[in-house]
């Protein structure tokens, strides 16, 4: 028969204190209940445990015994309890982030910050990539979490915002308040990523809408090297405003939103199917929602009516 957690917790107690009297009022057990306690334990290990004086009790030979693996399995209930507690109010754990890189700028740093304040032992990993990229790595178990295109991810992503795309140009090519429509950006020279990349698919559908042509001039993989090479005057580009927001604060570029038709694209929230997220990862989810619903208030980009809410 197994032994009783309870029974041999007031043991231990009993043994350590010498006394049933003080073992009692700290256990808040009433005396005769430790007694029967003990002696039911006694005779269920047939051998006698303490050994009762008129000064109080001490543990008999098999009583250290009892008591000194008493004491070990109890430590260990008791710092199970303490770390279950401890993960249940401060996760912990390694969690792996990727960002779609031309996002990846505006929505890394606040969700790390915010992250580092609020769970300081969560390991947390950002990597940007681009869209097929970041398919592959939440196919494969490589993120936890991922922000790509709805047009890349699985159906069931969470929809997190939809981005206004802008033609970028040098520093005050365009005024603040710029807008271009399609049939104006088919005649610009364009820096474009190759066709595997979301904007350039999004370009090529207005294109055979249009009956038009793209004017790409040079393929280049990589916002910063794209932004790079708009500087050097190599030409324009469509960007996502995340990718130009800085940039045009400071006013190393300039930017004309695309118009008539308005030219979004729709960023979400994927994870890996069958496969339960850690309470880290939770937490991380709940904090890059909560991100992403300031910096919409900010006007970053507009947010689809369920955007902002985590249906898991």
């Amino acid at each position: 028969m197994a032994l009783d957690l309870l029974k041999m917790r007031y043991f231990a107690k009993i043994a350590e204190l010498g006394s049933f009297t003080r073992a009692s009022r700290e256990l808040g057990v009433a005396q005769p209940a430790l007694s029967l306690h003990m002696r039911a334990l006694e005779e269920q290990l047939d051998v006698q445990l303490l050994n009762r004086t008129p000064r109080g009790v001490t543990a008999t030979e098999a009583g250290q015994t009892l008591l000194s693996h008493a004491q070990a399995i109890l430590r260990a209930l008791d710092q199970a309890e303490a770390a279950t507690k401890e993960q249940a109010k401060y996760p912990t754990g390694d969690v792996s982030l990727g960002i779609l890189s031309s996002i990846c700028p505006t929505l890394a740093i606040p969700v790390i910050e915010e992250c580092s304040q609020r769970f300081p032992k969560i390991r947390l990993t950002v990597s940007e990539g681009d869209s097929q990229a970041l398919r592959t790595a939440i196919d494969t178990r490589v993120h936890d979490l991922v922000v790509t295109l709805d047009s890349i991810a699985k159906a069931t992503s969470v929809p997190l915002f939809d981005e206004t795309l802008y033609v970028d140009g040098p520093s005050r090519q365009f005024a603040p308040d710029a807008e271009l429509t399609m049939e104006q950006v088919f005649d610009l020279p364009l820096i474009m990523p190759t066709r595997r990349h979301g904007i350039r698919i999004l370009l090529e559908r207005q294109a055979l809408i249009f009956g038009r042509e793209i004017n790409i001039v040079r393929e280049i993989e990589g916002v910063a090297s794209t932004k790079a090479a708009i500087r050097a005057g190599l030409g324009l580009s469509v960007l996502g405003r995340g990718a130009v927001h800085a940039d045009q604060k400071k006013g190393t570029l300039s930017a004309a939103a695309l118009k008539r038709p308005d030219l979004t694209r729709r960023l979400v929230l994927d994870m890996p199917v069958n496969h339960p997220p850690t309470r880290a990862a939770i937490e991380v989810r709940k904090i890059l929602l909560a991100v992403v619903r300031k910096l919409g208030a900010a006007g970053h980009w507009s947010c689809p009516p369920r955007a902002i809410e985590d249906p898991r």
